[in-house]
């Protein structure tokens, strides 16, 4: 008896094994960062700057898209010299160099938005991928709650 639960055992561990391995890389851009990475059921929560990868996760088998957080911290800074909240860059100076903030506008918090890549990926068992995300070919995931914008 103890033998087949033995062996049981085992046979569950090996299928667990041969889930899928995926590994994510963000080669968007490089000011940008991603977050919350997933894909068929695999979820790495860390912060990936340009030209870095998730973990290997073992995923589910099938097709999905990866999904993530976006922060452009380019287009933060833009935003931010538009709205007069950083000092010395301000596009809204008027003749006599007095400048003009515009409080309502300012956001001092970036916010990071929901994406996806615009293929999807198919992996099965025993098999192991790395998915670049690349800027051409990703798009807003409005299948998760906001914020949407950029």
């Amino acid at each position: 008896m103890k033998r087949l639960l033995s062996i049981a055992a085992l046979a569950v561990a090996g299928c667990d094994l041969a889930y899928p391995e995926v590994v994510v890389v963000n080669q968007t851009a490089e000011t940008v960062q991603l977050r919350n990475v997933s894909f068929n059921g695999c979820v790495w929560e860390d912060v990936l700057a340009f030209g870095e990868s998730t973990s290997p996760g073992r995923c589910l088998p099938g097709t999905d898209r990866v999904h993530f957080e976006k922060y452009d911290a380019a287009a933060y800074c833009r935003d931010q010299a538009e709205d007069g909240t950083i000092d010395g860059l301000c596009p809204c100076e008027d003749v006599d160099g007095n400048a003009e903030t515009m409080e309502e506008l300012t956001n001092p918090e970036p916010t990071w938005f929901s994406y996806q890549t615009t293929s999807t990926k198919t992996v099965e068992y025993g098999e192991f991928h790395t998915f670049e995300v690349i800027l051409a070919e990703i798009e807003q995931d409005f299948s998760v709650p906001g914020p949407y914008g950029h």
